[in-house]
């Protein structure tokens, strides 16, 4: 079974889309095409009295294609998605082609239902060999996804003014009702292999993750039993998974799907109804239909993917600076430490110029040592502001790991809103140490042109406390949404999020105050400690460090309270708890 999370659609998934697109958009209107990520089009069709979108994906990780809701519009163009909304551009889709258990599907386009076929987009869900061809009536290419030199392939080039060729015939065996088990056995039984793979090297439309359905879904003695070699399984348990060999492909071929999930993060198309599973941990979602459910399934866990990248790339930028500035911090106290021997430099001059016969060439050496002893005294200063810059770096970078972790503690958010302030705070470090980072083309106008806000709770008396979740942030709640009267709150000497209590509308209590120290506590680097000494500031005292970057402060007249990250972590959560 694959081990990676989303679950690569299957030929049997992609099936029970086709079943539903041709029960429900033929014939339609081509009426848009957008291309939200490098690898993804979203195609928008209209019928009578309704809008059909559907996303499309040749990504080798995840080859999908999915009806969708309406997606949020983008603004910049990319090329494919331009040829394919014009060359389209009111002509009708009459057909959706796919055989069997081929992974290649083929819309086909005419002016008006009835009329002959002008144009044609074919789909190839082939893990990473995956691809989109938008075609001319004579199959020549007008638009590829990806274009395949000769020297990546010696099969198969792919080019724009090509002629489409569709990729290898399947030679292996198509699976059957009429096949009986003895010659299903003797078929898979060639080669001795594990179950596993007997299966998917002899007949088509087998993939990974149906090998383990029928594994889920048979009532057989070994738990694992595709695992096992085919010549240490006995007859009865290879019968139970016949039975529902055969099952699978009635299914498939009479269009018999409906979206049922194990093993939490799979799921399938084709099992049974419920009461019929035996000591499965299945769920069947009779109450959302198939295409819903399928989005649902890869918008989760493909955010979720994204997240993850998203964290490790930050890490991995954090971790890089900081030992950047540590490798020019090392090399700024040896310089200090060198510029130390200015002295003595100067005193190997004076020596020279106090002797009795001075010649020429040792007035020059003097001067020499002179100069070299003002040139080291001079960069002492230098190399001090150096030092001070450098370990202002590295505490930036130690504030931006806390920024990270604080995320991570708290998952109210929705899966875009996370992601959009991970890709903020990775934009705030790459803009504050000027790093160059290989971005995919932006859009002027997507979900997440949306700024994320930053948490805000209701103290127990009333009052409202707003915390930062990154530098911007901060940066917004100390000064720009701030009044005066509010009171501003950060761990002392420690990396962490800003506070700010409301305290301009009403005087706060002291239960006010020990909770936004609580809040601070919680949102530090000192987090995992029992008490934490917390900085409270009035608004009126905090200033902005010059040519510091978002979120930089220094204060005057501030007072110490003691925060409990516990109690804090316990307040926070039962609060945003009640706002979901």
């Amino acid at each position: 079974m694959q081990k990676g999370v989303p679950q690569i659609m299957d030929i049997t998934s992609i099936r029970s889309v086709l079943h539903y697109l041709t029960k429900n958009i033929l014939p339609t209107k081509f009426e848009t095409a957008q291309q939200p990520e490098p690898n993804t089009i979203q195609l928008c069709f209209r019928g009578v009295d309704s809008q059909t979108w559907l996303e499309v994906s040749w990504n080798g990780d995840s080859p999908r294609i999915l009806k969708i809701n309406k997606p949020e519009k983008i603004g910049r163009e990319s090329t494919l998605s331009k040829q394919i909304r014009y060359g389209l551009k009111y002509m009708a889709l009459i057909s959706i082609d796919q055989d069997d258990f081929e992974r290649v599907i083929k819309f086909s386009f005419a002016k008006k239902p009835g009329d002959e076929i002008n144009k044609y987009l074919i789909f190839e869900l082939m893990g990473k060999h995956s691809n989109i061809f938008y075609l001319d009536n004579k199959h020549k290419i007008i638009a590829v996804g990806k274009q395949i030199k000769s020297s990546q392939s010696s099969f198969r080039t792919i080019s724009t003014g090509s002629i489409y060729s569709g990729p290898p015939v399947n030679l292996k065996k198509q699976p059957r009702l009429d096949e009986s088990f003895q010659s299903w056995k003797d078929s898979i039984s060639i080669v001795p292999e594990s179950l596993k793979y007997c299966l998917i090297n002899t007949y088509q439309g087998v993939s990974p993750i149906l090998t383990k359905q029928l594994e889920v879904v048979s009532a057989t003695v070994n738990s694992e039993i595709m695992e096992k070699n085919i010549d240490f399984i006995s007859n009865s348990d290879l019968k139970e998974i016949f039975k529902n060999w055969k099952i699978w492909i009635r299914r498939f071929k009479n269009n018999n799907f409906n979206f049922s999930t194990f093993n939490k993060d799979f799921y399938c198309v084709w099992f049974f109804d419920k009461e019929i599973i035996f000591d499965k941990e299945i769920n069947c979602e009779n109450k959302i239909d198939l295409c819903t459910s399928l989005e649902n399934y890869y918008d989760y866990h493909l955010k979720q993917k994204k997240l993850q990248l998203l964290e490790k790339k930050i890490e991995g930028i954090i971790f890089k600076q900081t030992n950047t500035e540590k490798k020019n911090l090392n090399i700024q106290y040896d310089l200090l430490t060198k510029s130390e021997n200015y002295e003595i430099y100067k005193e190997k001059a004076d020596m020279i110029f106090s002797s009795h016969e001075v010649k020429k060439q040792d007035i020059i050496k003097g001067q020499k040592l002179y100069k070299k002893s003002k040139k080291l005294k001079r960069s002492r200063e230098l190399i001090k502001e150096r030092l001070s810059i450098y370990k202002t770096n590295i505490e930036r970078l130690d504030e931006f790991t806390t920024l990270l972790e604080n995320l991570n503690s708290l998952n109210h958010e929705k899966l875009s809103m996370r992601i959009k302030l991970l890709e903020e705070i990775m934009e705030e470090i790459c803009n504050e140490f000027n790093i160059n980072i290989k971005k995919q083309r932006e859009d002027q106008k997507s979900t997440y042109e949306i700024e994320s806000s930053p948490i805000q709770v209701d103290t127990p008396t009333g009052l409202k406390l707003q915390v930062g979740r990154n530098m911007r942030q901060n940066d917004l709640i100390s000064f720009k949404f701030s009044k005066k009267g509010d009171l501003w709150f950060h761990a002392q000497e420690s990396p962490g999020s800003h506070v700010v209590l409301k305290s301009s509308s009403q005087v706060a209590s002291e239960q006010d105050l020990q909770i936004a120290a609580d809040l601070a506590a919680l949102f530090s680097k000192a987090k995992r400690n029992i008490k934490v000494p917390i900085n409270l500031v009035k608004i009126k005292d905090l200033q902005k460090i010059k040519n510091g970057g978002p979120g930089c402060v220094s204060f005057k007249n501030g007072e110490i309270i003691w925060g409990n990250p516990t109690r804090g972590e316990d307040y926070i959560k039962k609060k945003l708890k009640t706002i979901i």
